[in-house]
């Protein structure tokens, strides 16, 4: 009966440590894997004028709103106990509207254009996790892929685009199994007209390209 009990009590402290050793484990994991994203760019209306030489003004272009944005690509996650870190390199689009008045035609019409981005988003975020929650923040370096716009056919309109720009996130989190869901918002360091030149002046867009973002992750190698 004594050697009995023994073998219970060894076995059962086995048990414990293999327990702790997996929980410990699961602490320090790595995971690495996709993600998509989808989300939509938070703009006001904004209008500026396009106006020649002799100061007169030819244009009107309004900015009414934007296109959703979407995204995929790669991404990882590495824990540190009750911190973590994670990187995404994702490829982003959207799009702006605009609405344009030209007045040196008889017939004045307002036009519907659009200006489309793409960017490759290379993002570091940092934070929080506890039973699965996270909260975390970091920065975002935007590195322009390809860049389209119908505002080029205008007359006395030029663009000076950046190649790189910054932004910086905020976001919260939830993992479950390989899955891993985040609400992030994104402040971009840049204004929409940023690039928007009226022949030699830059436009007096102010509005920044900011987003609110879901996105799921799913963990390949886990």
């Amino acid at each position: 009966m004594k050697y009995f009990l023994l073998t219970i009590a060894v076995l059962f402290t086995f048990s414990i440590n293999g327990q702790y050793r997996k929980s410990d484990l699961e602490k320090y994991k790595a995971k690495y894997g996709v993600k998509i994203l989808g989300g939509y760019v938070n703009l006001r209306p904004e209008t500026t004028y396009v106006g020649n030489e002799r100061d007169q003004i030819v244009h009107q272009i309004a900015l009414t709103d934007a296109t959703p944005q979407m995204a995929i690509g790669l991404w990882g996650q590495k824990r540190f106990g009750w911190l973590y870190a994670e990187g995404n390199i994702l490829y982003s689009h959207y799009g702006m509207n605009f609405d344009v008045t030209t007045y040196m035609i008889e017939n004045i019409q307002t036009r519907r254009m659009q200006e489309n981005f793409g960017y490759l988003d290379l993002q570091i975020m940092g934070g929080v996790i506890s039973n699965g929650f996270r909260l975390a923040v970091g920065p975002v370096m935007h590195l322009l892929v390809n860049q389209n716009s119908e505002l080029t056919t205008l007359s006395n309109y030029n663009q000076k685009l950046r190649d790189v720009s910054y932004g910086f996130s905020v976001g919260i989190g939830y993992d479950i199994g390989r899955f891993s869901f985040d609400l992030k918002y994104d402040k971009a360091f840049r204004t929409i007209g940023d690039h928007i030149y009226y022949r030699y002046k830059k436009s007096q867009f102010l509005e920044t390209p900011d987003s609110i973002t879901f996105s799921i992750a799913y963990a390949i190698f886990y």
